[in-house]
């Protein structure tokens, strides 16, 4: 019966050693955790603020581009010179774009070709 009593008395000390031990233990894990948590929302409001600025910079990008198309849209319509050289700007801009994809077209037939002959 002693040795029982001392046996059991002997695992309840290894048991509350343990519980003691794993408390301290416990604690600078969680101020670990608790300080990459930390970091992690700061860098998150870092690109959120970043983000908005790029929101507010193409904004007024958007508003700059408005008001310059505004305006030549005004000259052409004031001057018909500046209305035919746009006119012939956007056919030759239509045409280039019509030759670029024919090209892509040509080398990815031919590029297709070279694959099936082999």
């Amino acid at each position: 019966m002693r040795e029982h009593a001392e046996l059991l008395t002997s695992v309840r000390n290894d048991i509350n050693e343990h519980t003691a031990s794993s408390g301290t233990q416990l604690v600078p894990s969680l101020l670990r955790e608790r300080a990459t948590i930390h970091n992690s929302i700061i860098q998150i409001e870092e690109a959120t603020d970043q983000a908005d600025d790029v929101k507010g910079v193409l904004a007024a990008q958007r508003h700059t581009f408005s008001d310059i198309q505004g305006k030549v849209k005004h000259l052409s319509e004031r001057f018909p010179v500046i209305r035919n050289l746009l006119g012939a700007i956007k056919h030759k801009k239509s045409k280039d774009t019509l030759i670029l994809s024919a090209v892509i077209a040509a080398c990815t037939l031919f590029l297709i070709e070279y694959w099936i002959s082999k």
